[in-house]
Formats: structure tokens, C-alpha cells, sequence
């Protein structure tokens, strides 16, 4: 039985001619650059001798012969040899060359001026949006819901009518009343008449008067109730969310709708007691939505509690919000930032300039047309300046853009006012473009 040929040669015999011409491929061109240095050296050496021989000629001929022979040494360098450093040249020289233009090249870089601010301490803690003003509109009699006037998101005056439950029962009970007080009432007149003729007594005539006035109070219970059918707003706000569904069947006490009072909204800050020693009823406080810097708004303290929770140690603080935006809800999450502290005419940096590295912050300083890489030490911050204890001087330049290409002692050229920055070139706009 014949052995059949494994697939696998063929492709075998394919991947080491491949291989092959790659190999011959990569042999010439490395032989025609060595030859094309070798030639050059050669042609270099040749000029050099025959400079050299002119020289000797002219002062006496003595020393030709050494510098011909040097001259012929030269023209018969072997090939092997003159094609091995003429490549090796050829790569030496392109690596130094490259290294001489990176170490040549300045990065450019955005500056700033260290300057003097007056820079502010914060407390900054969480809280929710709160309603000064909170309730849950209830059923006060059963009944079937037979018309809703408002829904979620509704603004209502006081008093106004929310919900219509069906009322033809208390109608039909609150007539009966009436009815039944307009009788009793006339007993008791005509027995007003027959007390005066003194024709019953006067045991008789209060009992008439007793039932008179027990018709009357039923007959105003009976009003309530109807009343009751109308749910009614408690006070001038918003629907916060409906309960009931029109059909519906509801209960005494069974929940209908939630109200809220939106001016004023309120925030309600836990902050430790000694913090709260420093700020006082009235200062502005700055409280930020979570995730919407742009709907950041002022505020005010508005009350410091006057006891300590056992518990956490802190106090409560409520803020009330001037002029919040319109899409600011309820329970919505916010950043409340309330200053504690000034540092007045202090040595500041832009916030940016400042890089941390091991736990500690450094920032690049320019000195001549270089940079040095400083540790700082750093005080209190703001959104956008921080300040400086130890590191820098009044009048130092830090560069504020561009230091993820920077090392200690690395060249650097400062952009002009106006043009082209990193930051706009990162964000991929011009910043000469967009002017108008």
C-alpha cells in the first residue's frame, strides 16, 4: 500500500520559498546601502590623500610617498569590511540624528503667573430638595370616584376642588334631614304657643326644644358630609402624585393625592459641630444639582438647629433656595457648599497646573526656556484656584497645559495669547476659527 503525501507539505515547501525571497529581498537592499556608504567613504578618503600629497609636493616632496600609500591603503579596503561600516554608519547615523532633533525639539506649553487670591474653605455635604410644605390628601367618606379635576404636576389654589365623588346618597340623606328638621321645628312653635297659654308644661316644652335642636345639628352633619364628596386642595401648591383612578372605590382615610408647596424649597445639611461654629444665619450658600453644574443656585441659611444629634455628632442645618431653577424637583440629589473659611491675599496657581504623583503635588516650573519639576505644598481650593504654602514665589510661571509631555529639565516654548492652544487642539477646535 503506496503512502499518500501529507497535506501539510505542500504548504510547507510555500511558507519557506516565501520566507526565502524575503530573505534575498532583505540581503540586497542591505548590500546596495552598504555599497552606496562604501563608495562615499572611498570617494571621501581618495579627496582627503590627494589634498594631503598636494600639501606634501609643496614642501619638498618628503612626505608624498607616506601619504600615497596611506591614499592606495585606503582604495583597497577590503569590501566586506567598507560595506560593514559603511552600514553601520548608516544606522548609527540615523539613531543620533533622530535623538539630537527630540533633545532639540521644545514642547509647547500654556503658562500662567502665580498670583495672590483671596481663596475660601468650603463644607461641602449631600442633601434632597424639600417642600416646606408637605401633605397627603385623604378620603374622608367612602364613595366612588366620579370625576378627577386635576393631575400630577398641577398647580392648585387653596380650596380648589382636586376630586368629585359620587354625592346622590348624601344629597338624598341631606333632604331627608331637612325635612326632617322643618317638622320638628313647627312642634316646637306650636308648643311655644301652648306654653304661653300655659297649656303644657315646661318639662314638655324643652323636650320639644331638645328634639329641635338635635334635628338642627344632624341636619348640619349631613352638609358636611355632602361637603366631604368635593376633595379640596389644603393649601396653594403642586400635585405631586395621584392615587385614585376615576370608578374607583374608596375608603375613609384611603390616600388620594400628594401635595407639595414649592416656594420656598429647602435643603436640610448634617454638618459637624465644629464646622458649624463658623457660619452664621443668612450667608449664602451655594447648592448644586447632582450631575447639572449649569443649575447650580444660590441660597441662604435659613436655620442652625440648636442641638447636636447624639448620634452622628452634627447639626442640622436648613437652607432655603433663591430663585431655583424650574426643573429642579423634589428629592432630587444636590451638592450644598457652604463657606466655613477665607484665607485672604494668598499665593495661588490655577487648579490645572497641579499634578499628583504619589500622593504628594508637583507642578512644572519654567526657568529660562526650560522647565523643572517642584513638589507644593497646597492649602485651601476653590473650583478653580488652589493655594500655595511651600514651592513657588510671587512672579514664578507653572505651566498649566501641556505637562503630559514634560519631564525635569525638558525645553519648552510658551504659546502666544490667542493662538492655538493644546487644550482647544485635544478638544479638536480652533480657537482662532471660532472668532467671529
Amino acid at each position: 500500500m503506496s503512502d499518500s503525501p501529507s497535506p501539510t507539505r505542500p504548504r510547507r515547501r510555500r511558507l519557506l520559498r516565501a520566507l526565502g525571497g524575503f530573505l534575498i529581498v532583505a540581503v540586497i537592499v542591505v548590500a546596495v546601502v552598504s555599497m552606496r556608504q562604501a563608495r562615499k567613504a572611498n570617494a571621501e578618503g581618495e579627496m582627503a590623500a590627494a589634498a594631503r600629497g598636494a600639501a606634501a609636493a609643496d614642501s619638498g616632496g618628503v612626505a608624498a610617498a607616506p601619504d600615497s600609500a596611506a591614499a592606495d591603503s585606503a582604495a583597497v579596503t577590503p569590501p566586506k569590511e567598507g560595506k560593514r561600516r559603511g552600514l553601520m554608519a548608516f544606522l548609527g547615523g540615523k539613531k543620533n540624528d533622530k535623538k539630537e532633533e527630540k533633545k532639540r525639539e521644545a514642547v509647547p506649553v500654556e503658562m500662567a503667573a502665580v498670583a495672590r487670591h483671596d481663596v475660601p474653605s468650603f463644607f461641602v455635604g449631600t442633601a434632597t430638595i424639600e417642600a416646606e410644605q408637605r401633605a397627603q390628601v385623604l378620603a374622608k367618606i367612602a364613595g366612588t370616584v366620579q370625576e378627577l379635576r386635576v393631575d400630577e404636576g398641577d398647580n392648585v389654589r387653596e380650596a380648589h376642588v382636586l376630586l368629585q365623588l359620587d354625592d346622590a346618597e348624601e344629597k338624598a340623606r341631606l333632604q331627608e334631614l331637612r325635612v326632617r328638621a322643618a317638622s320638628v321645628q313647627r312642634e316646637l312653635e306650636r308648643s311655644e304657643a301652648l306654653r304661653t297659654q300655659e297649656m303644657i308644661s315646661a318639662r314638655e316644652f324643652d323636650d320639644k326644644k331638645l328634639l329641635a335642636d338635635e334635628a338642627q345639628a344632624k341636619l348640619q352633619v349631613g352638609e358636611i358630609r355632602l361637603g366631604y364628596t368635593q376633595v379640596k386642595a389644603p393649601f396653594a401648591g403642586r400635585v405631586t402624585q395621584r392615587h385614585v383612578h376615576v370608578g374607583e372605590y374608596v375608603q375613609v382615610n384611603q390616600a388620594l393625592f400628594d401635595m407639595a408647596d414649592f416656594d420656598p424649597l429647602l435643603v436640610r445639611v448634617y454638618m459637624p459641630e465644629k464646622e458649624v461654629e463658623r457660619i452664621r444665619t443668612g450667608q449664602t450658600v451655594r447648592v448644586v444639582p447632582d450631575g447639572n453644574v449649569a443649575g447650580a443656585c444660590d441660597g441662604r441659611v435659613r436655620m442652625i438647629a440648636p442641638v447636636v444629634d447624639p448620634r452622628s455628632g452634627t447639626v442640622k442645618v436648613t437652607v432655603e433656595l433663591d430663585d431655583p431653577p424650574a426643573e429642579l424637583r423634589l428629592g432630587a440629589f444636590v451638592r450644598v457648599q457652604i463657606t466655613t473659611d477665607v484665607h485672604a491675599n494668598a499665593l495661588v496657581i490655577p487648579k490645572v497646573a497641579l499634578l499628583e504623583e504619589g500622593g504628594e503635588s508637583y507642578v512644572y516650573r519654567a526657568v529660562a526656556d526650560s522647565v523643572l519639576k517642584v513638589r507644593v505644598e497646597t492649602g485651601y481650593t476653590d473650583d478653580r484656584h488652589a493655594e500655595v504654602l511651600v514651592g513657588l514665589q510671587d512672579g514664578d510661571q507653572v505651566v498649566t497645559v501641556g505637562q503630559g509631555g514634560l519631564r525635569h529639565g525638558t525645553r519648552v516654548r510658551r504659546l502666544a495669547a490667542g493662538t492655538d492652544s493644546l487644550a482647544a487642539r485635544k478638544n479638536g477646535t480652533d480657537t482662532l476659527a471660532a472668532r467671529p
